[in-house]
């Protein structure tokens, strides 16, 4: 079994070392997160990014496993991509008001609360409602 998972874990590694390959000259260094994630068929939704069926907080995670996904034999690309990239979500001065009165906050995507993360607001606002000063 740990054969098998090391073999696993070197055909992977070696995915990613071929997809990285592709990002790993100077002029992508210099190359936009935008852009990347258009060559590479990630979005951005203003909260999360996607590859395919797969959702990420972080940006290099996502770009990490589709230029893995891109350098495998046989990938075909999704012919019906369409580049999205949104500006990152803050909420709204009245959000941010409603948020101040039950102590919640919004950090890297999530509404924080009592060592609680939520991805929507009104999900935060009914747990502070019924778990209050926690």
């Amino acid at each position: 079994m740990i054969e098998r998972q090391r073999r696993i874990d070197t055909s992977t590694a070696k995915a990613v070392a071929r997809g990285m390959e592709s990002l790993s000259d100077t002029d992508v260094h210099r190359e936009s997160d935008e852009s990347l994630a258009a060559r590479f068929e990630i979005t951005f939704d203003g909260k999360r990014y996607a590859f395919r069926q797969h959702r990420y907080d972080i940006f290099e995670d996502a770009l990490r496993y589709a230029a893995a996904e891109h350098a495998k034999a046989g990938f075909m690309p999704d012919e019906s991509f369409q580049a999205d990239w949104r500006a990152r979500y803050h909420p709204s001065e009245e959000e941010e008001n409603t948020m101040r009165l039950h102590g919640i906050a919004y950090a890297g995507g999530h509404y924080l609360y009592a060592g609680y993360r939520y991805e929507q607001l009104r999900d935060a606002l009914a747990f502070a409602a019924g778990h209050p000063n926690l």
